[in-house]
């Protein structure tokens, strides 16, 4: 049977036992902007800790984010905007340094191919070209990638769009996580 609600409700998600992906709340989008820019790729590609809380926060019924939690402390953040190419662009996947290694991504990436699947055939994102670790991640979980898209967030960076997928071009039939 056909699933008749929405993708990406805004409410909590409980991925696993540990894992919950909940809607950004206002105090935590400040600390998520000052833990990101202190990561890569957002410090070299020239982030603000009040730009990125603003994103977390300003008005647009396309983007959804959702903060991380991860055994009920703060871990990340996703935001994925839907609908986008017949389908859903994950915008922004960013885990703390102290919380990565731990699977979060993988199950993260399911829970948005599921939700995905319900009204699209592709789930799309980007990744700078500089972030090896992000690039194989990706790659470990099918993304393809598309094309490189020079200067898109800052003059001299290069991102990769990346495509996954979720029917087989051939037969139809969705992708199986």
């Amino acid at each position: 049977m056909m699933e008749t609600r929405e993708p990406f409700p805004m409410c909590a998600h409980h991925l696993t036992r540990v894992l919950e992906l909940r809607p950004v709340a206002g105090d935590e989008a400040a600390i998520l902007g000052l833990k990101l820019v202190a990561m890569e790729p957002w410090r070299s590609l020239g982030f603000t800790a009040a730009g990125l809380e603003r994103y977390f926060t300003r008005v647009d019924p396309g983007l959804n984010r959702y903060s991380v939690v991860w055994e009920g402390r703060l871990a990340g953040v996703v935001v994925v905007r839907y609908p986008w190419l017949r389908g859903a662009y994950l915008e922004l996947l960013g885990l703390f340094a102290e919380t990565q290694g731990r699977g979060m991504g993988q199950h993260i990436i399911a829970w948005l191919v599921s939700e995905t699947s319900i009204g699209g055939a592709n789930l799309w994102a980007t990744v700078s070209a500089s972030n090896h670790d992000a690039r194989c991640f990706y790659e470990k979980q099918g993304f393809v990638p598309i094309g490189d898209i020079p200067n898109l967030v800052r003059e001299g960076y290069t991102e990769i769009l990346l495509r996954l997928p979720l029917q087989d071009g051939r037969t139809g039939q969705r992708r199986q996580n």
